[in-house]
């Protein structure tokens, strides 16, 4: 069976145009974290909203679904008490979907900070907490 040149160039740009677009899709997996401001009072509320832009489900830790770290010279994590329990997979999101949360901010300090996220991909609730990705909101100024 002949195919001709027409069939060809067809399949031909059909392959390229699924190479690219599957390496597009590829490259645009993350997590998107995004304050609802960029400058705070310290005796407000920071709200937070979490996307998840991968092609798959995302998992938070029960004990630290976030953290906060402040900029001085270099980004510093602020120092955390130890998790009172196990550290579990506690809330997942599947693609496509958002999480929001809010942080009182009396207890931070004056700064620029951002939030870190750390995830797991594809476990399941109620499984230990492993991280495997890390994930960084924009920055935000407490005065």
């Amino acid at each position: 069976m002949k195919i001709n040149f027409n069939k060809r160039v067809l399949i031909a740009l059909f392959v390229v145009f699924t190479i690219i677009f599957g390496f597009l899709l590829w490259r645009e997996q993350k997590i998107v974290v995004v304050t609802d401001g960029i400058k705070y009072d310290n005796e407000g509320t920071l709200r937070v909203k979490i996307k998840n832009l991968f092609l798959k489900k995302i998992c938070f830790s029960s004990c630290y679904p976030y953290y906060l770290e402040k900029k001085d010279g270099v980004w510093r994590p602020y120092s955390y008490q130890d998790c009172q329990g196990p550290n579990l997979v506690e809330k997942c999101i599947g693609p496509g979907r958002v999480k929001a949360f809010e942080i009182s901010l009396p207890l931070i300090k004056k700064g620029v900070h951002r939030i870190v996220v750390p995830i797991c991909e594809d476990c399941r609730a109620g499984e230990e907490f492993q991280e495997s990705k890390r994930f960084y909101s924009n920055e935000f100024e407490i005065e």
